[in-house]
């Protein structure tokens, strides 16, 4: 609301109480005067009452303005023929003059007019209708003139001031509304900068990432040189040189490091290690590189550490190293002549695990005063900011020092007085370590005969790496780009000598080392694909993330440390016999077969999984790992079990996309009513990336699980959850089996199976996905039957789903298809179906064309391979009787009985009821043909119709019979 309407406001309200005022006050006249009071009252509540009419139906509209004119000056209308023949009746036509002055409250030119109309009307009325009551003498038409000349002069007054109070509130409301716009646009300017600062940050990252792999290289190059030539026979003051330019280039990278990274300290996403490392050693190590510049100044550098300071500590060694170089070097850089000391003890604290060190520096310089120490700690700034400053610095390096302390949780202060040298103090909080045993820098013999593949563009990159190797006794070939290194995976793939490992840079001409590994998963010529370790000088999240979504196993940071090079190498190739060593405590495995530990077995699990491979393959796993299972198909179905009172579970393993109801929206309604500490939900999806887990977590799960699963990863998992929450689960008394019953059905499909599932079949990668299902090869064969047969034509219906522009349900699709292609080891078709569901997870809808026919054709080899292993059958119809050789004893009775009851409740414990129903009743049997394709397609429904079908014509012949 403008300022004038708010003004027409408040003043309609005052106009309301002064007319109804005037009710009494015409009453008081009348009575004073000897006339009746009734007629004066109802004329005097009438004209106030049409007012109030009007005020409430039309607010400050133009049509309640006239009848509030015309209202008011009824009012000293009805006052002057009231005071007739009375002394003060003259005197009250001023009444008029004041009610029209009173008008331009409505800041309305027409109603003033509209006003001095109801004057003019009154007076002319009560001189040619009622003289008498004014004029003792008769009509006095001069009079009449005269006060008409009057008003008019009073009405032309009041409309000028009007009209310039509407001018001066138009003016105030035209610059009111100047501002807002004016306002406005700053915002979309401010907006705008905004941008513009956002993408110049973008900008700087981009500049640094790009400095980051400039600088890193030719670092690489001088570490690299330097570790070759420290390993040769050197003579001991050319040894300690190399080792001080050793030390020297690492502390230098480490500066590198900080300054590159300094928009990332200011945004605060810098986060910190933690390590143990010995701190007597790092701190005399970061002082004797600071001590070569000392040595020229013939500056004494001294350290000294009280007793109570501890050998080990836990912590961001790289960080602390960068912070007491900072304050060393600034202590050696203004200090001529003396000594710089290092001082190091330990403080009390309250925490015994904590340990807080205070660490002084104190030289003998130049010093400060107290302006200069106030400005010391800000970016860009320097004690000695004069353009003619002797002693030269960004400025960065105690602005980052501090904020690297107040990272690792302590403080920093400075005491100086110029001409006297400062004392700089920094506390800083560790954890308290424990002393690790060195490693020695020897490749394990059973690796020997790794075949290595080195692919950098770089020279001096290539040299070092292949110069560590070959140091390991290892066969090492290099590339210089990745077409050549492709060429040479081909070649040796060829010759049945393929490679083990392949060392890929990441930022190369033609195609980066990314591409380099995606291309591998398309090169249909590579039956075996060699493990990648990316090498680079690149240390940002976004390569490590891209590395990590290729299928890369490791990522190392330029220039490679060889102690580094070798761990990792040997965590990649771990031989089985030690990863067996490190299974979970309490679980055991059985044959090779992980299972959960003896207390565990019998725990009942429910498994959400909406695909029948998947769940299949989990069943199997679960089911020999000594678990009770039970399937529901989609999160719906899994909240209705999980909260029904007659079912108790010991965990849930959650599938996260589902139709329906998907594993998220399940979790959240499951944990309304079942807090985690009673109950466990495990997510088990194809999504592996940390933002997955996250969001998992936030949801209410406990733990997550990435497919293909790992079947000891699985088993272990489960078992720790379980044993973890046993005590709070409510859950009703099972007598555990002894042992699983896997052994007896396996054999059951082993008789079942038409024919041996070969060794080799590709596309599938037959060694591998029978770990994934304990090596049970009639389970596998069945599973890629099922693959081939449901999956026929599944790149179709995604075409169709993108063209009606149903990308949630395509993208769910593909996802299904990525993750039971993983289970089953079809890399490419999992690789091919992961980038369509990202591609439909972004909407980048001119990809999807190329990726459906990349798709299309990583599943034909795949659907065909399946096709070879089915038998082409026509699955007999339900027989309409017993067959007459057909008869159902006790134990089969039992049998049927128990399947419909695992139908009724989903139970994925229906396949082995039936295989055993099979075997009572006799392989091969028709009748039971319908039945076994339901349980094999897992058709709940139709499987359960079939039972009930069976059921019934068995009673009913028994019957007749």
């Amino acid at each position: 609301m403008i300022e004038i309407d708010r003004l027409r406001v408040r003043f309609g309200y005052l106009l309301l109480a002064l007319l109804w005022l005037h009710v009494p006050v015409a009453m008081a006249i009348a009575y004073a005067v000897g006339a009746a009071i009734t007629t004066p009252a109802l004329i005097a509540a009438g004209l106030a009452g049409a007012y109030t009419v009007s005020w409430l139906l039309y607010g400050v509209e133009p049509v309640t303005r006239y009848i509030s004119a015309v209202a008011l000056m009824g009012m000293p209308s009805l006052f002057v023929f009231l005071l007739t023949g009375h002394g003060w009746q003259m005197d009250l036509h001023m009444y008029f003059f004041a009610s029209l002055a009173l008008m331009i409250g409505w800041c309305d030119w027409r109603a003033i007019l509209m006003a001095a109309a109801a004057v003019a009307v009154h007076h002319l009325t009560l001189n040619f209708l009622f003289p008498a009551a004014v004029f003792p003498a008769g009509q006095d038409l001069s009079r009449v003139w005269l006060h008409a000349g009057i008003v008019a002069f009073q009405t032309a007054i009041l409309v000028g001031i009007c009209e310039m109070l509407v001018g001066g509130f138009t003016r105030i409301q035209a610059m009111s509304d100047e501002i807002m716009l004016s306002n406005e646009t700053l915002e979309q300017r401010v907006e705008e900068r905004t941008r513009e600062a956002q993408a110049a940050n973008a900008a700087k990252g981009l500049f640094l990432a790009n400095m980051s792999h400039e600088i890193r290289t030719p670092m690489n190059a001088i570490l690299g040189f330097t570790h070759l030539a420290l390993r040769g026979e050197v003579p001991p003051k050319q040894h300690e040189y190399l080792t001080k330019i050793k030390q020297a280039s690492t502390a230098l990278l480490g500066l590198i490091n900080d300054i590159l990274d300094f928009s990332k300290i200011e945004a605060g996403k810098l986060v910190l290690e933690k390590s143990c490392f010995d701190i007597r050693e790092e701190v005399e190590a970061t002082v004797d590189i600071a001590g070569l510049k000392a040595a020229e100044k013939r500056v004494a550098v001294n350290v000294a550490f009280e007793p109570n300071v501890p050998d080990m500590v836990v912590g961001d060694a790289l960080r602390l190293n960068q912070v007491i170089l900072n304050l060393v070097g600034n202590a050696v850089k203004f200090t001529d002549r003396g000594e710089v000391q290092v001082a190091v003890r330990r403080l009390p604290d309250t925490t015994p695990s904590d340990v807080v060190l205070e660490i002084a520096v104190r030289d003998t310089g130049i010093g400060m005063d107290a302006e200069q120490q106030a400005n010391l700690f800000r970016s860009f700034a320097q004690a000695d900011s004069s353009t003619t400053r002797k002693f030269g610095g960004t400025g960065l390096g105690l602005a980052i020092t501090k904020q690297l302390v107040e990272l690792m949780g302590g403080t920093i202060g400075v005491v100086s007085t110029q001409g006297k040298g400062s004392v700089f103090t920094v506390t800083v909080r560790l954890e308290e370590g424990f002393a690790q045993p060195a490693k020695v820098e020897e490749f394990p013999p059973e690796l020997l005969s790794l075949r290595v593949l080195i692919v950098d563009d770089n020279p001096g990159a290539r040299e070092i790496l292949h110069a560590i190797f070959t140091g390991w006794s290892l066969q090492t070939d290099l590339a210089a780009s990745a077409p050549e290194a492709l060429a040479a995976l081909e070649a040796a793939a060829a010759q049945g000598t393929p490679y083990d490992l392949l060392l890929v840079d990441w930022k190369m001409p033609t195609m980066s080392g990314v591409d380099l590994v995606r291309e591998l998963e398309r090169t249909p010529t590579l039956t075996r694909l060699p493990v990648a370790l990316m090498v680079s000088a690149y240390a940002r999240e976004d390569a490590m993330a891209a590395a990590r979504n290729a299928g890369v196993a490791a990522f190392l940071v330029k220039p490679i440390d060889p102690r580094m090079l070798l761990d990792t190498i040997v965590d990649l190739f771990r031989p089985k016999s030690e990863a067996e060593q490190n299974t979970p405590s309490g679980l055991d495995t059985a044959g090779g077969i992980p299972m959960v530990s003896a207390s565990v077995r019998g725990a009942r699990v429910l498994l959400v999984e909406d695909n029948e491979i998947n769940s299949e393959v989990a069943f199997e796993i679960l089911t020999d790992g000594g678990l009770l299972v039970e399937l529901a198909g989609n999160g719906r179905i899994a909240c209705e079990m999980v909260l029904d009172a007659d079912r108790h579970y010991d965990a849930v393993l959650m599938d996260v996309q589902m139709p329906e109801m998907d594993g998220f929206e399940a979790t959240r309604r499951i944990r309304r009513t079942i807090p985690s500490s009673q109950l466990p939900i495990i997510a088990m999806t194809a999504h592996a990336y940390e933002r997955e887990r996250q969001a998992c977590l936030t949801a209410g799960m406990d733990d997550h699980i990435a497919k293909p699963v790992d079947p000891q990863l699985l088993i272990g998992t489960l078992d720790r959850w379980i044993l973890r929450h046993r005590d709070g689960v409510r859950r009703t008394t099972v007598d555990a089996p002894a042992a699983p019953q896997a052994p007896a059905v396996a054999a059951v499909e082993t008789l079942r199976a038409p024919a041996g599932l070969p060794d080799m079949l590709p596309p599938f990668d037959i060694a591998t996905a029978l770990n994934r299902v304990n090596g049970k090869r009639p389970l596998l064969m069945r599973l890629i039957i099922g693959f081939g047969e449901k999956n026929a034509a599944t790149v179709a219906t995604l075409r169709q789903q993108i063209a009606k522009g149903e990308f949630d349900e395509a993208r769910r699709l593909a996802h299904t298809l990525k993750g039971v292609a993983g289970s089953l080891e079809l890399r490419h078709v999992s690789e091919a179906a992961r980038q369509a569901e990202d591609a439909l997870a972004h909407r980048e809808t001119d990809r999807l064309g190329p990726l459906m026919d990349r798709l299309d054709e990583a599943m034909q080899p795949a659907l065909a391979a399946a096709r070879s292993l089915s038998p082409a059958e026509e699955a007999p119809a339900m027989a309409t009787a017993l067959p007459p050789q057909v008869r159902f004893d006790d134990n089969a009775r039992e049998l049927l009985a128990a399947l419909t009851t695992q139908l009724e409740r989903r139970s994925m414990g229906a396949r082995k009821t039936f295989e055993r129903l099979d075997q009572a009743v006799g392989p091969g049997t028709a009748l039971l043909e319908p039945l076994r394709a339901a349980v094999t397609s897992l058709d709940f429904n139709a499987a359960l119709a079939f039972s009930q079908q069976i059921a019934e014509r068995m009673a009913n012949e028994e019957s007749q019979s």
